[in-house]
């Protein structure tokens, strides 16, 4: 493991060299970050200006949850850029190429780019957190423990998202092109995690516990951080659930490694 990590950071520094050779591409696309993000909490708050509370939500509680979803996000996409992009590995035989490298497959694409833009998410989700803890004096109800909370949600929920966009490019294994699976895997959950899950149907609220368990990710330690929901043992639920999807995630990698026959070029 100290190896395979001793090559994970150099690939991870090669890769932010690359980054940085092109300052303004990074500033435009810090840029983007920011105002797409600014543009769907102004949707959310628009909203909640019109409808009020939402299921016992009041916007302060949402803006939480909207800060600890867009951290989280920030986090995943950092290091799972090719990924999302990964069925240009299997339509032009590319991952061919990662095949024949010395390091494990799935290590080896996610190194190829760094996107340090997403920075502007982990920044902009970290500050509407800070903000809406102190406007809701949760450091004066709970102390320190609140950050410990939030910084267990952060990784637990960070490891969810990653662990689904990396089954979203294992599928391509078998189907070789994801592009009609990332709504419904990946932009729709994360649009859907913004809002407490207890306003969906109990169909959907199932799915967001188990197939696709972004809940044990945004909505349910939020819920416990803000006592919404008793018992602060679900925080390390949290924990467990990231753990179990990231495992199950890894299987379905390697399973569909072992399925792959090349394009023939």
């Amino acid at each position: 493991m100290a190896a395979w990590w001793n090559i994970y950071r150099i690939l991870v520094r090669y890769s932010i060299r690359a980054e940085r050779q092109y300052p303004w591409n990074f500033f435009f696309n810090l840029l983007f970050h920011v105002l797409m993000l600014t543009a769907e909490l102004a949707t959310v708050l628009l909203i909640l200006a019109r409808v009020g509370p939402i299921a016992g939500w009041s916007a302060k509680d949402i803006i939480f949850l909207f800060g600890l979803v867009t951290a989280e996000g920030g986090g995943f996409r950092i290091f799972a850029a090719e990924l999302h992009d990964f069925d240009k590995y299997l339509v032009h035989g590319e991952f061919d190429a990662i095949l024949i490298r010395p390091a494990p497959s799935l290590l080896s694409v996610i190194t190829r780019s760094i996107d340090i833009g997403q920075a502007a998410m982990i920044l902009q989700g970290l500050a509407l957190l800070a903000w809406a803890s102190w406007r809701l004096h949760l450091m004066a109800v709970d102390g320190w423990a609140v950050w410990l909370a939030m910084g267990l949600a952060l990784v637990s929920g960070s490891v969810i998202w990653f662990a689904m966009v990396t089954a979203l490019a294992a599928l391509g294994f078998w189907t070789t092109r994801t592009d009609d699976l990332a709504p419904v895997i990946l932009y729709g959950p994360e649009t859907a995690a913004q809002y407490p899950l207890s306003i969906y149907p109990q169909a959907i609220r199932w799915l967001f516990f188990s197939v696709l368990p972004i809940g044990f990710g945004g909505y349910l330690p939020a819920a416990v951080i803000l006592h919404k929901m008793a018992g602060s043992w679900m925080i390390v639920g949290s924990v467990a659930a990231a753990a179990a999807s990231l495992a199950a995630a890894l299987g379905l990698w390697s399973w569909g490694v072992r399925r792959y026959t090349s394009t023939g070029t």
